[in-house]
């Protein structure tokens, strides 16, 4: 198992601290936004840049930050052709893969990059916060709210998804984690100064050498470990796909597991009005399955050449794997 790595010098740069931002008279609000893929993941995470775009307000300026392991040229031309023209801008960050040697991985999609987003606190080091996401959603609202939450006393805020007890349904019952549920690491809203008092990259790598045998949701289950305060946002802020899609949530695979945090109502009233779509559970991601909503291939569509590109493992799921196949009950378009 790997021990605590000191972090690497970063070359200095101009602070990007400020809150605000002026753009043509208009005074506006600054939120840092941070995604971590490699070459594999573009069109999702192209997908998820120009939703997280597209629903801006106008007073909203995305500075987008991306922690990679070594995305080629072309792909990060790719992704600054999306913040071409506009308020926003993005930033690579690359992260050597070997800072993760030894951590649980596997073969598919759970690679090193699951962790990246532990490094926040240590590689933005001139921020205070940033709103972290996985690349497998949709934005349907402005991120502003999320900048604007009190993170006093709290190292990162994020969704509970299960009640945590021995009798967890979805998620491994971990009796380091004393919390009352166990929270997504999909969306995290970070209190960075908070982080680096706590020492929590130190303490990520100290968690993994301590029960890296048993970790299941890798990243989820090491930040519900380590982290001490984590401050509860309503499901609505990312609602499930399955959930999303349905007329009736109690038939969702997911249910069971989120019955023991949410009744039937705090799910319709989400899955009504939600912020971010994570396509995450049964269905698969839109990516790799042959039905999929209409309002997420217009966006793709949208996208650089590129970054539309899609590996032969996708290609395998989509057209050969029965989950790629199958069709489920959509409220969508498709």
């Amino acid at each position: 198992m790997p021990r605590f790595r000191p972090g690497w010098r970063r070359p200095r740069r101009r602070s990007t601290r400020r809150r605000s931002t002026t753009c043509g008279g208009f005074v506006l609000t600054d939120i840092h936004m941070l995604f971590c893929f490699d070459d594999r993941i573009r069109l999702g995470a192209g997908v998820s840049i120009l939703s997280l775009i597209d629903a801006a307000a106008d007073d909203t300026c995305y500075h987008i930050h991306v922690f990679h392991p070594g995305l080629s040229n072309p792909v990060r031309k790719g992704f600054q052709d999306l913040v071409a023209g506009t308020r926003h801008d993005i930033a690579f960050h690359e992260i050597p893969p070997e800072r993760f040697d030894g951590a649980p991985r596997n073969r598919g999609s759970w690679t090193e990059i699951v962790y990246y987003r532990l490094l926040a606190s240590e590689v933005l080091g001139d921020l205070d916060r940033v709103i972290y996401s996985d690349v497998d959603v949709f934005f349907l609202k402005d991120m502003g709210p999320y900048q604007a939450l009190d993170l006093a006393g709290y190292e990162w805020a994020g969704v509970p998804t299960e009640a945590n007890s021995p009798d967890n349904v979805t998620h491994r019952y971990f009796p380091e984690n004393t919390k009352d549920v166990i929270y997504n690491s999909a969306f995290m809203v970070m209190n960075l100064p908070r982080m680096r008092e706590m020492g929590s990259v130190k303490r990520y790598f100290e968690v993994i050498d301590e029960v890296g045998d048993r970790l299941k949701f890798f990243d989820l289950d090491l930040v519900n470990i380590a982290s001490e305060s984590i401050l509860p946002l309503p499901f609505g802020t990312m609602v499930l796909e399955d959930i999303y899609e349905l007329d009736d949530v109690t038939q969702s695979r997911d249910w069971p597991c989120l019955r023991s945090v949410y009744s039937v109502t705090d799910l319709e009233v989400a899955r009504d009005d939600p912020a971010i779509i994570h396509f995450a559970g049964r269905r698969g991601k839109p990516w790799q399955r042959q039905v999929v909503p209409a309002y997420y291939r217009a966006v793709a569509d949208r996208l650089p050449k590129v970054l539309q590109k899609t590996t032969f493992r996708d290609w395998r799921k989509r057209w050969i794997s029965r989950k790629g196949r199958r069709a489920y009950p959509m409220r969508s378009k498709v």
